[in-house]
């Protein structure tokens, strides 16, 4: 299993619940979506999250598993502040800014921008390359845009308040 493409998924069909008003549905992309892959992918001992699990709490086959991706933290970071969003739970609001401080701390190059992709495990850069095959100009700024948007519709709600 990949903890990334599950809390992906997570946002995409917690967005369409929103839009098309199923609470049910809502509550089932963030239960089971985005918090319980996030909790089971989450590295306890290290921080961030893992880039593959095996589904069965088996050693995982592929020898890049431990590794933590720039991506799937990005993914994470629109799934939890939209599922705050939805539902204003403080401890989903304590997993982003977690889950936020792992990726600012680890990914970003403050010195000369961007950020890099690849962590082992124990949140080291692995390749200092900010862009390939695999690694292009889409999850950050997505990421980014997204997040400014929903905070930005978070503190209106809290000034309106």
């Amino acid at each position: 299993m990949t903890p990334g493409h599950a809390i992906e998924a997570g946002w995409l069909l917690l967005t369409e619940a929103r839009l098309q008003n199923l609470p049910d549905l809502q509550k089932t992309a963030i239960d089971y979506f985005i918090m319980a892959p996030l909790s089971a992918g989450w590295d306890k001992k290290f921080g961030g999250i893992f880039y593959f699990l095996d589904a069965d709490d088996h050693d995982p086959v592929q020898l890049e598993w431990s590794m933590k991706l720039w991506w799937v933290h990005c993914e994470t970071l629109i799934s939890l502040l939209m599922a705050y969003q939805t539902t204003s739970d403080k401890m989903i609001w304590e997993r982003f800014c977690e889950v936020l401080d792992y990726t600012l701390r680890h990914f970003s190059d403050p010195q000369h921008g961007e950020w890099y992709g690849y962590l082992t495990r124990e949140g080291h850069i692995n390749q200092t390359f900010k862009g390939g095959p695999f690694k292009g100009c889409y999850h950050v700024p997505r990421c980014l845009l997204m997040c400014c948007e929903m905070l930005e519709d978070l503190l209106k709600q809290h000034v309106d308040k």
